[in-house]
């Protein structure tokens, strides 16, 4: 616990660290919320689920794109202009849902302009610790506040849905986002941050091989996440799921804090998609078991948030930081493709053959997540000296 503590001491680190917390926050509330919102507004399941589908598909196009804006004429700007606008399409899908493609449209528009708050948190992140250790914690409390973030964005929502309406989280999502992107973007640990301006062209940063892996790592890591959770609802229904779910968080959250800054070699990554591995395998000796799954889910936690950290610790080593938001961004693009091909893929192996099959498809993705780090291994950056590679 030192290292962090000793982390927290550092100037700039505390407000940055709650301030993008609270700058994301909503978007742990939304999907749980448009969900149940859009369900009982339009009496079915496939408005939501398509409004779900291009929320995403929105975030995976403007990820990037943002990212490389902001690598060109700094954060504040596009940061103010998204965070401003986020809450607008929020409220217009909770307050004038005049039509089923209204909605819809309103969810891509709303997915367009998210804020990328965490990318370009990760691009201040070297600024504020220049101790490559502390920088690893750093990387992992970003990871863990991830985990907290969809461990209780979900629970709130339902219980503000519970005990008000739809409507009430909605605006609560408004107002965080809102609250929370301006924090953020007022601190001048972020807009006066040392981050040289970029002058590349949109996908140069793709030419960097270890950009390339990490975003296919990341696509198939949190596409094996959307076919865990699919199947664990299909498998011991959607109230014991909730807590199988949680426990593969309260895993990631133990894991993050106990090795997430201890990143040492190259094969960190590897070893630690291996642990996730090993819990979605587990699954298979008593698959429909609740108690089982959520033991298995666990186990594989623990590799989570120390795999995300890790990433984002091999990014802060391996590219210039003027191009880090960019690749930032593109990562975020693979996660939101990885997230949405692996829901749809996932459905339609339970439809056609199991649960069981589900986790089998997720353990699949993982097992590929992992040989795909293993064989990249030679051109991954080691921790173990404070040289940083260009």
């Amino acid at each position: 616990m030192r290292t962090y503590i000793q982390l927290f001491r550092r100037p700039g680190v505390t407000p940055v660290i709650w301030s993008q917390l609270l700058a994301r926050f909503a978007m742990g509330m939304q999907t749980i919320t448009f969900a149940i919102h859009l369900q009982r507004i339009f009496d079915n399941y496939t408005v939501a689920g398509l409004s779900i589908a291009a929320s995403t598909v929105g975030g995976a196009v403007s990820a990037p794109l943002l990212g490389q804006l902001m690598a060109k004429i700094g954060i504040r700007p596009v940061i103010f202009v998204c965070t401003v606008t986020t809450p607008i399409f929020m409220l217009l899908i909770g307050f004038f849902p005049i039509s089923e493609s209204f909605a819809i449209f309103m969810s891509l528009l709303l997915g367009l302009c998210v804020p990328p708050i965490q990318p370009a948190a990760r691009a201040v992140y070297p600024t504020l610790v220049d101790d490559e250790e502390q920088r690893n914690a750093l990387y992992s409390i970003d990871a863990i506040l991830q985990e907290i973030i969809w461990i209780v964005g979900p629970v709130l929502a339902t219980l503000l849905i519970a005990f008000t309406s739809t409507e009430v989280p909605i605006v609560a999502m408004a107002a965080i986002q809102l609250i929370g992107g301006l924090w953020f973007i007022s601190l001048h640990y972020v807009h006066d941050a040392p981050i040289p301006r970029s002058s590349r062209r949109l996908g140069m940063v793709l030419k960097y091989p270890i950009v390339r892996v990490m975003i296919l790592v990341n696509l198939l890591f949190v596409g094996s996440f959307a076919a865990l959770e699919i199947g664990a609802v299909a498998a011991v229904g959607s109230k014991q799921a909730g807590f199988v779910i949680a426990m593969l968080s309260i895993g990631s959250v133990i894991g993050g804090l106990a090795f997430g800054h201890r990143i040492k070699k190259a094969s960190a990554l590897t070893k630690q998609l291996a642990i996730v591995l090993i819990g979605d395998l587990l699954i298979f000796f008593n698959a429909t078991d609740p108690l089982w799954l959520g033991v298995c889910l666990f186990i594989s936690g623990i590799g989570v948030a120390t795999a995300f950290a890790t990433i984002g610790a091999i990014i802060g080593k391996a590219v210039a930081l003027d191009d880090t938001t960019e690749v930032y961004g593109w990562i975020g693009a693979g996660q939101n493709i990885g997230y949405g091909m692996g829901a749809a893929i996932a459905g339609f192996v339970v439809d056609h053959l199991s649960a069981t099959h589900s986790f089998g498809f997720a353990a699949g993705l993982d097992g590929i997540a992992m040989l795909v780090a293993f064989l990249a291994i030679a051109i991954t950056p080691s921790f173990m000296n404070k040289e940083k590679k260009d």
